[in-house]
């Protein structure tokens, strides 16, 4: 049986569902300490207590869904390279696999693909501090399958793949196609085909090494 919250954790998670679904709603900048506050059923200073400040909160929130994706992924790439016989395709699964689960939860991609068009000067050092450590992991993986890609093209490719998938979260069908309840999961099906392609592309550069 689960043990009930304590007080304090109960605030805590009171505050990032707020601060989730404003930041979503108004984006950053215009969504104050004082609207999820009140939106929380909370005092002001509760969220100055947990936080510390709007920016503490925002990376938070966003550590609040990001980390539990990136668990999942990390435990997938570590099981495909301990069968010995990793694919670029396997390990591109592992890594798109955990975002499409948390679609269908509904909890995650919606704030992912709002925070990613938020400034960078303000998102980059969360976003680093998030995913650099599974993004290294999976190029490092993606490296062995690709041994004719550099690693500063395999670092621009992944990053390519990474737009790739917010674009997704944010736009879910091709302009002119409706979307559907399904919409997701073909486009993530997509993506792993495009982006298979685009890592294992061999340029004129790369085969004249």
């Amino acid at each position: 049986m689960n043990k009930p919250l304590s007080n304090s954790t109960n605030t805590r998670e009171k505050i990032l569902d707020a601060a989730e679904s404003l930041f979503i709603e108004l984006g950053f900048a215009a969504t104050s300490l004082r609207a999820i506050a009140s939106k929380a059923g909370v005092n002001l200073a509760a969220t100055n207590y947990h936080f510390g400040s709007k920016n503490g909160l925002l990376a938070a929130t966003i550590h609040r869904r990001v980390a539990p994706i990136n668990k999942h992924r990390l435990e997938l790439l570590q099981a495909l390279v301990e069968t010995g016989h990793p694919t670029t395709r396997s390990i591109l699964t592992a890594f798109l696999q955990p975002v499409t689960e948390a679609f269908a939860t509904g909890l995650g991609p919606a704030l992912i693909g709002r925070v990613f068009s938020e400034p960078e000067s303000l998102i980059r050092p969360i976003i680093e501090q998030e995913f650099g450590e599974a993004a290294l992991s999976f190029q490092h993986a993606l490296a062995g399958t690709l041994p004719g890609v550099s690693g500063e093209d395999l670092s621009w490719r992944f990053h390519f793949m990474v737009g790739s998938m917010v674009h997704l979260l944010k736009f879910q069908t091709p302009l002119g196609i409706d979307s559907n309840p399904s919409s997701f999961i073909r486009g993530m099906e997509q993506l792993i085909n495009y982006s298979e392609a685009g890592l294992e592309q061999i340029t004129d550069r790369q085969a004249n090494d």
